[in-house]
This record gives structure tokens, sequence and C-alpha cells, in this order.
């Protein structure tokens, strides 16, 4: 045991009796400290987690505040803005529909009897048409036909009872002066008595050629042909409006409508000439290109496909066989085929014959292939019509419209096709490129014999072509007319939902 000094002993005595006191002024000198540091590091830990408490409150109040948070309400309403949607879409498309009404009026040459017969076929109280009304208008529509060019503005060539004036016509050439000399043709009074407009006569005999039938046809037939005939109309109005005023050829707009397709005979089996070359290269026989032959960085190779060959050739997408149609007698099957006919894009080979796999359609059927086109212009088949989007509110009309013009007026006819109350869509406008009449793509032909190409492109023309003008180009145009289908409410239609377009 330790042995403490003396010295000290009475301190220590008085340290033990004193001790509680002295212990009570040390303990709060020593443990407030404590207390204190204790108190604000528990301070700053509550505030830290009541920060936390409340940004999650606030985030819950936020939901809570909105009228539609996800839950039934929720839900509620965006099946009512859906269908509030669907409501406004289907409004624009009866308007749009409503405004084509004017477009859509039958010819009364026809009879109030099938007129009104039409009426219920249309507004779907009746589904076809009796075979006396279907008849009647077969032995009609030529009529009708014949009708486009009085509406146009020029004389009808179709019926071939005045040969003379459709060779006429047809050349550009003027009949002789009273003198009857060659002379004459290219004298001015000859040219001040030229028609204003003469639209050739191979094409309108082209297009009636579409509307001779045999045999029963069908309402569809029916149906399909006078919606091409109201397309045709459209341009024969816009042409009329734009030569209006004209005193002959020498001071009209547009002198000669070269050509007019609709429909099947304008469509495109490679829409725009996508694919295709717009430089021709040269080659020697070993394959080298040809040094002088355009060398140009960056260009396809000399054995590369030229504008004109059949696309594929330099590796790309083949262009799709047309298949057949039985209106035109260019299509396999020929006139009025009852049989069965090759529906699938791309089954017809490229001289139009039907291929190995083709499925078998309905003659109906057969006479929707490739008279619409999707927005890019690919020519849509018949089952692609029940399919595509494109073509469940409005039917795109492929057309192509080649004529001779005063080039200083090209912007009055384009202005006068974007202006009209039907959508017409200019997609492509060419200057001087000669092509076959019949919209087939190829050379123009020589109107004054078989087999010989001339470009009416080119200033002159014909020799005592007195129609052609210091200032007239050959325009060709090609695009789509926008036809309204009947509104359909099935069209927005959610899959896998019931008739009100709810959840099944």
């Amino acid at each position: 045991m330790v042995q403490l000094p003396d010295s000290i002993k009475p301190q220590l005595a008085a340290l033990k009796k004193h001790h509680f006191w002295i212990l009570a002024m040390l303990v709060p000198l020593l443990l407030l400290p404590a207390v204190f540091s204790a108190n604000t590091l528990m301070q700053r830990t509550i505030a830290g987690e009541r920060s936390k408490i409340d940004g999650q409150l606030a985030a819950l109040r936020n939901i809570q505040s909105q009228p539609d948070h996800p839950n039934d309400r929720w839900v509620a309403a965006i099946e009512s803005r859906t269908q509030a949607i669907r409501a406004e879409m289907l409004a624009e498309w009866r308007r749009f529909w409503e405004s084509q009404g004017p477009l859509r009026t039958w010819p009364a040459q026809l009879g109030p009897e099938f007129l009104a017969e039409m009426q219920r076929v249309e507004a779907g109280t009746q589904r076809e048409l009796i075979l006396q009304n279907r008849l009647r208008y077969r032995d009609t529509v030529a009529d009708l036909v014949r009708l486009l060019p009085e509406r146009m503005g020029c004389k009808e060539l179709m019926s071939g009872r005045d040969d003379a004036d459709a060779a006429v016509a047809g050349s550009g050439r003027s009949r002789p002066g009273p003198g009857g000399g060659d002379d004459d043709l290219d004298s001015p009074e000859a040219s001040l008595r030229l028609d204003p407009l003469v639209w050739r006569s191979d094409d309108q005999r082209r297009l009636l050629s579409s509307f001779l039938w045999t045999g029963e046809p069908s309402t569809t037939k029916v149906r399909l042909a006078q919606e091409e005939l109201w397309v045709y109309g459209l341009f024969c109005d816009a042409i009329k409006q734009l030569n209006a005023g004209a005193k002959g050829a020498f001071d009209a707009t547009i002198t000669t409508v070269e050509e007019l397709t609709i429909g099947y005979n304008a469509a495109e089996e490679v829409p725009g000439g996508r694919g295709g070359m717009r430089i021709l290269w040269k080659a020697d026989p070993s394959g080298n290109r040809d040094a002088g032959a355009g060398d140009v960085e960056g260009m396809p190779p000399a054995d590369a496909a030229a504008e004109g060959s059949p696309a594929g050739t330099d590796g790309s997408t083949p262009p799709a066989g047309r298949p057949p149609n039985p209106r035109f007698s260019g299509s396999p099957g020929g006139l009025e085929s009852g049989g069965p006919l090759g529906g699938r894009r791309g089954g017809a080979g490229a001289a139009g014959s039907p291929g190995e796999d083709d499925a078998a359609i309905s003659p109906d059927d057969a006479l929707r292939q490739w008279i619409y086109v999707d927005f890019n212009g690919q020519p849509l088949t018949t089952p692609e019509l029940e399919t595509v989007p494109d073509a469940r509110m409005v039917h795109l009309v492929p057309f192509t419209l080649r004529v001779v013009m005063d080039q200083r007026k090209v912007d009055r006819l384009l202005r006068a096709l974007a202006g009209s109350q039907i959508p017409i869509d200019v997609r492509q406008v060419r200057i001087n490129h000669a092509t076959r009449a019949g919209g087939t793509g190829g050379p123009l032909s020589d109107p004054g014999g078989p087999g010989g190409e001339m470009d009416f492109g080119a200033a002159g023309g014909l020799p005592g072509d007195q129609r052609r003008r210091p200032f007239d180009v050959t325009l060709e145009i090609r695009g789509t007319v926008g036809l309204a289908t009947p509104a359909d409410e099935k069209a927005f239609a959610v899959p896998g939902a019931g008739a009100d377009g709810g959840a099944a």
C-alpha cells in the first residue's frame, strides 16, 4: 500500500470531508459543453431528416393537387380526350368528303331512274345496281367520254368521223388555204385559222378505248369509271380556264394536249424515276470507262444502269411488275377478262405476264389494281387499299399531263392546279422531255408514221407546224389527285378494342 507523506494528509482529509461540494461544482463545468455539443449535432440531424420528409410530402401533395393523376379518374380523362380527338378527326373527314360533293355529280344523261338508284347505292341502302342500269351506263359512257374535248375547249377526234381533221390535229399541221397549195401551210393567214387548242387524236382514242365495254359491267366498274371521268373533267376545266379569251393558237396558253392519263395508265412502276441515273456513261468493249465520257468524281461506274434501262442492273431493287387491270387492253387478260387475275405486287414480269405465285383475285378486285398510289407515289394493289393508312381517308389518283404551251405561262398552269378545290399535288415537272404517248415512259412516237421518234420539245416541230411558237415548250407534269373517301368510324378503332373504341 502506498504511504502518503505526512505533509499532505491534512489536505487529503479536508478533500474527503468536502468532496461532494467539490464534485458538485466540477460536474456542471464538464458536462454542460458536452450536452451543448450533442444537442447541436442532434438538431442538425433532425433538420436534415425533416427536410427529406417535407420533400416527400410536397411531392405527394403535388400529385394530389393534379385533377387527373394515374387512377380511375385519370384513365377516364384519357379515354375522354381520345374520343374527342377521334370525333374531331371524323368530323374533319366528313367535311373533306362533303367538300367534294360537287365533283361527285352523276351525268343527267343516265336518266332519273339510274340517278335515284345510284343515290341509294352510295347511301348504303342498296348494295348493287340492277342489271338494266348497269347496261345503261355501259351504253352511255362512250358518249360521256366524247364530251370531254368540248369541255376542254377543243374538237372531239375520238370517233374517226373526220379522219382528215384527226390527222391534221394530231400532227400539228394546219389545213391548206383556199388555194390548196403547200405554201398556204406556212402563211401567216394559215396560223390565224388554227384552233386555240388541239387534243391529240391518238390520245383521245386511247382514252375512249378504255370505256368501250362488252358484257355486263359490275357496279364497281361503273363507279370506278365515273370516278375517272370526274378527274378527267377537272383537268379539262382547268385547261379551258387557262385558254379563256384566246382567239387562236397564236395567243393561247396551251396549244396542244399531247397526253392526259389518269389512274392505271399513269401509275409508275418506279415513281419519279427513283433508282435510275440521270447521266449516261460510255464504256469501251473491254468494260473500262471511257476517259472522255464524263469522268466525275463520286459518280457511278460505266456499267451502272443508264436512264431508261431496267432498274436493278446497278444492284438496286428491280421495279415491281405491273399487275393486270381488265379495263385496259395493254394489261394481261385483255379487255373484259372475266376470269381470276393475278394481283400480287411484283408478280408480273416486265412484259406484264402474271407470275406463278400470283394470288387469284376477283374481276372487281382486279379493277382496283394500281389505280391509286400512296403518298410516296407507289401504286397500291387491291389488298393494300384495305391496309395502307394512306388509302383509308383519301384515294390518291396518279395523273400525267403533257402539253405544248407558252413557257412564260407555266406558272399560271401550276397555280391553277395548286388552287383547285380538289387537292392536286404536282410532284414532277419536266420540260421538253420526250416520252411515248400513253404514259409508258418511252420515246414519243411521230404521229406521222409508226415507230419514228420525234421530240416535240424542240421549237419548230414538223414542217409547216404553225402551232409551234417561238416560246413554246413541251411540259410534262406528273402528280396525284386526292379524292375523299366516305367517313368510316371503324378506321379509328383500336386493335383489340370494342365498337366504342374502348377495351374489349
